[in-house]
């Protein structure tokens, strides 16, 4: 099994390499140690057909973080995944944002995948992923964050400069590893969607106190829908139909393609 993972991030790692397209402006980027984690080796079908490229970087000009950056456009999405996971997680929105016209970035936060331990805050992982997104040539940018993604998007959504176009919460608690969306929330001057399951332990209720704490937010959404499912599962292919009516819409509206 050991072989496998190997030789499949092997191939990964060469079929990126061949991938085209011009990386010269993501001055955040650069490319993966060939003896290191692969962004994204676990789900070498994140790469294949949408033309999607292995970035580091991170925060105040570190390169400990990975992620992999797929699609064209000035219309961005940085997906970023819940706990005890990685960014594979999002392989079917990455693949269905970029089928769609979107630049979309995926990527591990910092002791997560391929990205290495930092001290630095996990929103802070969020915003040196905007940015390096930004430098790759989106324009307008929506966080989408799964649950302590979606804590951590709502927390880095304030200290964004130029500000994102807007913020989707997907299952996120108030508060996870000593970040606070409650507390950023209220700080929030971009459109944000909340979104969650209302069986979903107390995470329905999460989505409605975030809404009512976006009080500077110029269109904040909270959407509780029947069910119990959590995170990733609401908002990718063959999720809540209601949810990803809602995600889209909000795409189409702050970040037309």
């Amino acid at each position: 099994m050991r072989r496998g993972i190997v030789a499949c991030a092997a191939a990964l790692t060469l079929l990126l390499a061949g991938c085209g397209g011009d990386d010269g402006g993501t001055t955040a980027a650069a490319a993966p140690s060939p003896t290191g984690p692969v962004p994204g080796g676990e789900c070498p079908g994140m790469a294949e057909g949408v033309g999607a490229k292995p970035v580091h970087f991170g925060a105040a000009g570190a390169t400990n973080l990975a992620g992999l950056i797929g699609g064209t456009g000035t219309a961005g999405v940085v997906l970023a995944h819940q706990a005890e996971a990685n960014l594979c997680q999002w392989i079917l929105g990455f693949n269905e944002l970029i089928g769609k016209g979107y630049k979309v970035l995926a990527f591990d936060f910092h002791g997560h995948g391929a990205s290495e331990s930092s001290e630095v805050g996990f929103d802070d992982d969020v915003v040196a992923a905007a940015a390096t997104l930004r430098a790759d040539g989106a324009t307008s940018i929506v966080l989408i964050g799964a649950s302590m993604g979606g804590t951590f998007s709502v927390a880095a959504a304030p200290k964004i400069t130029p500000p994102v176009a807007g913020v989707v919460s997907v299952s996120a608690p108030l508060a996870y590893a000593g970040v606070s969306a409650q507390q950023a929330a209220a700080t929030l001057s971009v459109p944000v969607l909340y979104v969650a399951n209302e069986n979903d332990g107390i995470i329905g209720d999460a989505a409605t106190e975030l809404k009512a704490a976006s009080t500077a937010s110029p269109d904040a959404q909270a959407l509780v829908t029947s069910g119990a499912i959590h995170g990733v599962p609401l908002v990718i292919e063959g999720g809540d139909a209601k949810i990803r009516t809602a995600l889209f819409a909000f795409l189409a509206k702050y970040a037309p393609v």
